[in-house]
C-alpha cells in the first residue's frame, strides 16, 4: 500500500531487522494459548511506516564474536587457530549461541520464497506463459483452477479486459500458449485454492523470442483471525486543504504464520468504523494484492480477501470538514492486533497536536518545507494491547482570514455606491466620485485594500489559509481597488 499516497510515497519500503528484544517476549505469551503448530511458527518482523521504529527496537544486539577453532588436525605447530565463519545468522535460524526461546520462536519464512516471481523462461517457445504452483502439499497444487488476467492498454482503442481458464497436473503447472507479446499487454496470474485467492504481479514479455514463467506460491487458508499470528502496523496522515483534512489512513498486515487468513465476512469485529463525518471514502487497489479495504456501509471499511504469510499494504482516502473550528477531535480505528502507530499532521504555525496514550509531539518539516507533526507509539516493545480506538486532538486550526470578510464586505459596500452612483446619475449630472466620496476618502481607502491585499498574501505564503480561500479574497480585494478609481483618477500604486 503507497502516499501519504502522493505526497508521502516514500512511507511503505522494504522489512526490518526482526525483532527479538521486543517480539519474543510476546510471542512466548501468545503461544500459551496456540497449538504447537502455531507456536513453532510465531516469531515477529518490525516494519516501520514513513518513519523508522525507535533505533533500540529496529535491530538486535550482535551476537558476541565466537571464540576461535581449535587448529585443525595435522595442522602445523605454532599455525593460527581457523576462525569461526563470520557474519550474521540467516533470518528464521537463530546462531547457535541463541537461547532457547530464540530458536523455538525462529521465523518461520526466513528462508522461503513467500512472494511471487515472474522470471523469463528462455526454454518456453515465444508467447507462452508457465505458471507453477509451490507448496508444502501436494493436494494444494495438483488440479487447481489457474485465471490469466489480459489486459490490453491502447489509447486509441481504449482498454480491454479478457481472462483465461486453465487447470493444473499432478505436478502444478498450467500453461497458456499462443499469447500476445506486444508491449501493451498486460498478465497477472490468480490461483483459487480452497476459497482463497493468491495473485501474482503484473507483468509483460520482456525477452523476444522467450515465454515467461510465474512462480506462485499457495497455503493452506483459514478464517479464524485467532488461529493465525498476526499483527498489524498503521500511520494516520492529516494534511489541511482550506476548510476540510484529507487523511490518509495506511495499515501494514503481517502474517507471521503458514497459513493464509481470509477474513470471515460475518466476523464484526473486523468492520472499522471511520471518524464522524468521514466522507469522498476513496480506497486505493494495488495491482496483485489480495487483501484489501472494502467499504462497509456509510462510514466504515472492513478487511476482505487474502492475507497469504508475508506483508500486505491497504490505503485509504477520506475528507474530514473542519467545520471552521479552531479546534477538531478525530477517533480512528486502532486495526487489527495493532503493533504501532504514528499520527502525522502537516500544519501551519500555531497548530498543536496531542494523541492519547502516546508519545510527546516531534517536529520536524516535510518535504515542501511545511511544519510536521509526528505523534508515535510502539505497542509491540511495551508489551501492552493497542486501544480500541486511536483518539486525536488538534488544536489551533486557522479559521477564515479577517481579511477574506474584510474584503466582501467592503467590496460589497463599494458595490452598493456604485449602484447608487448609477441610480444617481438618471437624476444628476454632477460628478458621482465628487457626490459620494472625496478624493482623500478614496485615498484611504485605497491604503486600507493595499494592506489587506499585503496581509493575505503573508497568510497565504505561512500556510494559514488554504488556496482557494486565498483566490477568493483576493480576487473580492482587486475588484474593490478597482471600483474605487471608476468615478476618477486611479489611485497611485
Amino acid at each position: 500500500m503507497t502516499h501519504p499516497i502522493s505526497h508521502r510515497p516514500g512511507f511503505l519500503r522494504g522489512l526490518r531487522n526482526l525483532l527479538w528484544a521486543a517480539a519474543l517476549p510476546l510471542a512466548a505469551r501468545s503461544s500459551a494459548a496456540r497449538s504447537s503448530a502455531a507456536r513453532s511458527s510465531a516469531a515477529l518482523f518490525g516494519l516501520a511506516l514513513s518513519v523508522a521504529l525507535p533505533a533500540a527496537a529496529q535491530a538486535p544486539t550482535p551476537p558476541a564474536a565466537p571464540a576461535a577453532a581449535p587448529p585443525a588436525a595435522g595442522a602445523p605447530r605454532g599455525a593460527p587457530p581457523v576462525a569461526a565463519p563470520r557474519g550474521a545468522p540467516m533470518l528464521g535460524k537463530p546462531s547457535p549461541s541463541a537461547g532457547a526461546a530464540a530458536r523455538a520462536f525462529a521465523n518461520p519464512h526466513g528462508n522461503k520464497q513467500t512472494m511471487a516471481r515472474v522470471v523469463p523462461a528462455p526454454d518456453l517457445p515465444q508467447g507462452e506463459i508457465e505458471v507453477r504452483l509451490s507448496s508444502n502439499e501436494a493436494n494444494l497444487i495438483d488440479n487447481q483452477q489457474i485465471k490469466l488476467a489480459i489486459d490490453k492498454q491502447s489509447i486509441a482503442q481504449g482498454n480491454t479486459s479478457s481472462e483465461v481458464e486453465s487447470n493444473t497436473n499432478l505436478g502444478g503447472v498450467a500453461r497458456f500458449a499462443g499469447q500476445e507479446t506486444g508491449t501493451d499487454y498486460v498478465y497477472s496470474v490468480v490461483a483459487t485454492v480452497n476459497g482463497a485467492q493468491f495473485t501474482s504481479p503484473q507483468f509483460q514479455f520482456r525477452q523476444a523470442g522467450a515465454g515467461m514463467r510465474v512462480l506462485l506460491p499457495v497455503y493452506k487458508a483459514s478464517s479464524d483471525v485467532n488461529g493465525i499470528l498476526l499483527l498489524s502496523r498503521a500511520l494516520f496522515a492529516i494534511i489541511p486543504q482550506d476548510n476540510l483534512f484529507a487523511i490518509d489512513m495506511l495499515w501494514r498486515i503481517e502474517n507471521y504464520s503458514d497459513v493464509a487468513w481470509v477474513p470471515d465476512p460475518a466476523d464484526k469485529n473486523l468492520r472499522f468504523t471511520l471518524p464522524d463525518g468521514a466522507k469522498a471514502l476513496n480506497i486505493k487497489k494495488e495491482p496483485g494484492a489480495d487483501g484489501r479495504f472494502e467499504a462497509d456501509g456509510d462510514g466504515a471499511v472492513r478487511l476482505a480477501g487474502t492475507f497469504a504469510p508475508g506483508q500486505h499494504d491497504l490505503m485509504l482516502r477520506f475528507h474530514l470538514d473542519t467545520d471552521g473550528e479552531s479546534s477538531r477531535n478525530l477517533s480512528f480505528p486502532s486495526g487489527l492486533h495493532l503493533g504501532s502507530a504514528r499520527v502525522l499532521l502537516d500544519s501551519a504555525p500555531g497548530m498543536a497536536l496531542r494523541v492519547e496514550g502516546f508519545s510527546n509531539v516531534d517536529e520536524t518539516r516535510n518535504s515542501d518545507g511545511q511544519r510536521r507533526l509526528i505523534s508515535s507509539r510502539d505497542f509491540l516493545s511495551e508489551k501492552t494491547r493497542a486501544p480500541d480506538r486511536i483518539e486525536v486532538h488538534i488544536t489551533g486550526i486557522p479559521t477564515p482570514a479577517s481579511g477574506k470578510w474584510f474584503a466582501v464586505s467592503l467590496a460589497g459596500a463599494i458595490a452598493l455606491g456604485g449602484l447608487a452612483l448609477s441610480v444617481g446619475r438618471f437624476r444628476t449630472r454632477s460628478n458621482p466620485a465628487r457626490a459620494y466620496l472625496s478624493k482623500e476618502d478614496r485615498e484611504h481607502a485605497g491604503e486600507l485594500l493595499l494592506e489587506e491585499l499585503i496581509r493575505l498574501e503573508r497568510a497565504f505564503k505561512h500556510g494559514e489559509i488554504g488556496r482557494k480561500t486565498h483566490e477568493a479574497a483576493k480576487r473580492q480585494l482587486l475588484e474593490a481597488y478597482a471600483r474605487l478609481g471608476a468615478g476618477g483618477d486611479l489611485l497611485p500604486a
